[in-house]
Parts: C-alpha cells; sequence; structure tokens
C-alpha cells in the first residue's frame, strides 16, 4: 500500500512539474524568429451559441500575427465546442479570414473534444514534412506538443499570450491542467498499445476525451 501511495504522489508531482515547465519555458510567440510551415491552433472552447471564447480568439490572433510577420504559410484550426453546430475549429477559420488571412491558407477540424484528439484528427490536414507549430497558452503549450508527437506529428510550440503568477485564473487554469495531464498520459498509452495491435478502433471515443 505504501508503494501505492508513493507512486500517486510521484504521478501528481510529475503532472505538476510538466505544467510549470510549460507555464515557465514557454516561449511568447512576439518572441519567434524561426519559420514554421503550420500553426496548429488548439480550439479552446466557444460559447453554447457558438461565439468564440477570448482564449480561443487571442490564440487565433497570435497565430495570424506570425503569418503576417513571414514565419508561416498557413494555419490550421482544431476543436468542437459545446455547439456542434458551429465547430470551434470552423469558427476560429472564419476569425482568422476576418483578420485578413486569405482562405487558402486556413485549414480546420470540427470534431475533437480534447488535446489529444485535436492532435489525431488533424493529422490528416498536415504535410508529412511540415514543419508545426502549436500556439496556445503557456500552461498548455508543452501537452499540445506532446499530444502532437504522440500522434506521430512532432511540433514547436508558442505561447498565444501571458498569465500572471498569483492570478485566480493562473490558478484555477493550472490544476486543470495537472489534471489533464494525468488522465491523458494513461488514456494516450492505451490507445497507443491498441494501435501497436491493430485494435484502436475498437476502443471507445470516450478514451481519448
Amino acid at each position: 500500500m505504501r508503494r501505492l501511495i508513493l507512486a500517486f504522489f510521484g504521478y501528481v508531482a510529475l503532472c505538476i512539474g510538466l505544467t510549470a515547465i510549460s507555464q515557465v519555458f514557454t516561449p511568447a510567440w512576439a518572441t519567434r524568429t524561426t519559420p514554421s510551415d503550420v500553426a496548429i491552433v488548439l480550439g479552446s472552447g466557444s460559447t453554447p451559441e457558438g461565439d468564440l471564447t477570448p482564449d480561443s480568439s487571442v490564440r487565433v490572433e497570435a497565430a495570424v500575427a506570425l503569418l503576417e510577420a513571414g514565419l508561416l504559410s498557413h494555419i490550421h484550426t482544431t476543436g468542437i465546442g459545446p455547439n456542434v453546430n458551429r465547430p470551434v475549429g470552423h469558427e476560429m477559420a472564419l476569425h482568422a479570414i476576418a483578420l485578413g488571412v486569405p482562405e487558402t491558407q486556413v485549414t480546420w477540424e470540427g470534431m475533437s473534444r480534447s488535446t489529444l484528439e485535436n492532435a489525431l484528427f488533424s493529422r490528416p490536414a498536415l504535410d508529412p514534412f511540415e514543419r508545426v507549430l502549436v500556439v496556445t497558452e503557456p500552461f498548455h503549450a508543452l501537452r499540445g506538443a506532446a499530444s502532437l508527437a504522440w500522434a506521430g506529428k512532432p511540433a514547436e510550440f508558442c505561447a498565444s499570450e501571458d498569465y500572471f503568477f498569483g492570478t485566480r485564473r493562473w490558478l484555477t487554469m493550472l490544476v486543470r491542467e495537472v489534471g489533464a495531464w494525468g488522465l491523458n498520459i494513461p488514456r494516450a498509452a492505451v490507445y497507443a498499445g491498441a494501435q501497436a495491435i491493430g485494435y484502436e478502433t475498437s476502443l471507445p471515443r470516450a478514451i481519448l476525451h
């Protein structure tokens, strides 16, 4: 029993550490000088009516700024959100277009309900040789890039905006992200194991949520 307790707390410490590393070491989008081919902008939800949340909007705006600076060739947005008739991936793509990005430089998917699914469902839209950049909040960036690597598409990452230590919002996001790491690691392992033996389609879709 003691070993199980120690293993549990060790796992929690790992998830806290990964979240802290992501928050502290994710570079801001404005500091990037290295070009990438595509930015994968991870959805941060929408309202029940389908309107983008501020987080989703800011992520798109950071990617658009990188494209305008000549550091991207195109933008890919991803996520479903609570309104299945207005997927957040589609709304984010429309936001990018409204900001002046040509439609030919924007792709999207609107079925994914988690970061793991963001990565998995975005893969068909990506060229195998493209250099990928994940754009999201700093606390989420490492998990986003890890999910892309798990899906077979290694990526760099940058932060769409900063959160300041000590704010209530930052603490809420920290707790949520630690929990997400804790759930995603075993889920990804189960899916990868099933995929290795050709049984991934037999798993319930909830395994990746």
